[in-house]
């Protein structure tokens, strides 16, 4: 595993290797590469990796004041000194994702008009992964702070469902299960049902959790301690509810769709018209109703999941319909809307419940996401892996938005509890 802080990020003959492909792939074999440099991307946009981008400029040897620039995305897994290297190590979140990029993508997503992923020019196990930089073609990452409304999560919904229909009909046309077919890049990446670092982790999200449960201002101490404790129960058995279902159908599933792994292209009047679906690290296969619903808990604010949620799950499954559709396979036979609906039904709580034990992270201010995943990282080890309820509860007491996005999933599980 290659360290920036010590070595280059990419090597001469990588960055070569991935300017042939974009240009062989774009039929410009007769351009010769005058320049590359590789920049580091500013912000803590992810919590799992090292950010920056590969700017090459390339010309036509007959014409060599033609020049066309080309830009790359390009991810490293955390520095060494980083606690989540060792984290990444032992789950194999980094590996996961090269695989999947390389090896199931191909072959799972071919063939699909609506390009949801970025193409991938270069993967290699435990290094580093080279993606089309998704801002030229008018790509952008959202606000996280601001929740989505509903012209964004329709955007969203269409693209999840066809993505997630390539799962059905890979198993339909291949009579092959993806879960034993890539079993090597299916296991659970952020909290295995284990012990080790991956079991700290979680027990630290959830005191986290428990912790500013103590600051809600609409309960009483009485109404504070029950809930901590319904809270501290449904954790018990969170871990194992990550697992695919063996009572649900199981799709690919990103398992990590917050704010700034959607990007979103605009038309001239700045309305949402397409989405590109980036950092597969925590994928997993699950129930598609898995994704949809930890979206809206990561993305959304509970006055739009009660107003729209319906309206948005009919979205979704029509457009689902429609991609199996256009391959001759039936909808009714192979995910009945009544599976749907149960399965939405049966993992609501559940993924309210991974809502607030993961927002609190998610949406730490930049000062806060730059002090303890990129400024200082040895503060990091006590947060992610001990108690983090000085961070959150500090953010949640100083920040308005963080506070209110807080406080709108934590009551809607204690409603929902109370029910």
């Amino acid at each position: 595993m290659r360290n920036s802080e010590i070595q280059p990020v990419l090597k001469d003959e990588e960055c070569f290797e991935v300017i042939r492909k974009k240009l062989h792939r774009d039929s410009m074999e007769d351009f010769s590469l005058i320049d590359y440099e590789v920049v580091p991307i500013d912000g803590v946009n992810g919590y799992l990796g090292q950010y920056f981008t590969l700017k090459a400029t390339v010309a036509r040897p007959m014409t060599p004041l033609d020049t066309r620039n080309l830009n790359f995305f390009t991810k490293i897994p955390p520095p060494v000194s980083s606690p989540q290297y060792e984290f990444i190590q032992q789950y194999g979140a980094f590996k996961k994702e090269v695989e999947l990029y390389t090896r199931v993508f191909p072959e799972v997503l071919h063939g699909s008009e609506e390009k949801c992923i970025p193409e991938c020019f270069l993967g290699l196990e435990n290094d580093v992964i080279v993606l089309e930089d998704m801002a030229h073609s008018g790509f952008v990452m959202t606000d996280k702070f601001q929740p989505f409304d509903f012209e964004h999560c329709e955007v969203l919904m269409k693209t999840l469902a066809r993505f997630h229909a390539k799962s059905f009909i890979f198993e339909k046309q291949y009579e092959r299960n993806l879960h034993d077919e890539f079993s090597h890049c299916m296991q659970e990446t952020l909290w295995p049902d284990k012990d080790g670092r991956s079991k700290s982790m979680f027990d630290a999200a959830v005191k986290g959790t428990v912790s500013i449960i103590e600051m809600i201002p609409d309960l009483n101490e009485e109404e504070k301690t029950a809930f901590k404790q319904k809270v501290i129960d449904l954790s018990a058995s969170h871990m194992n509810k990550l697992s695919p279902s063996s009572k649900h159908k199981n799709v690919l599933c990103h398992g990590d769709l917050w704010a700034n792994n959607i990007l979103f292209k605009y038309d001239k009047d700045e309305k949402p018209i397409e989405c590109c679906l980036i950092d597969f690290q925590l994928a997993r296969y699950n129930p598609p109703a898995h994704d949809v619903l930890c979206f809206f808990q990561f993305t959304t604010n509970r006055e739009l999941r009660e107003k729209h949620g319906d309206t948005l799950l009919k979205i979704y499954y029509d457009s689902m319909s429609e991609a199996l559709k256009e391959v001759g396979l039936d909808i009714s036979t192979i995910f009945p809307r009544s599976e749907f609906l149960a399965s939405i039904e049966d993992l609501r709580t559940m993924c309210i419940t991974h809502g607030v034990l993961n927002t609190p992270i998610m949406l730490l201010e930049p000062g806060a996401a730059s002090k303890y995943f990129s400024e200082e990282p040895e503060l990091l080890e006590s947060v992610l892996y001990v108690d983090r309820t000085p961070l959150v509860c500090g953010q949640f007491e100083n920040e308005p938005r963080y506070r209110a996005r807080m406080l709108d999933g934590l009551l809607e599980l204690y409603d929902r509890l109370a029910n």
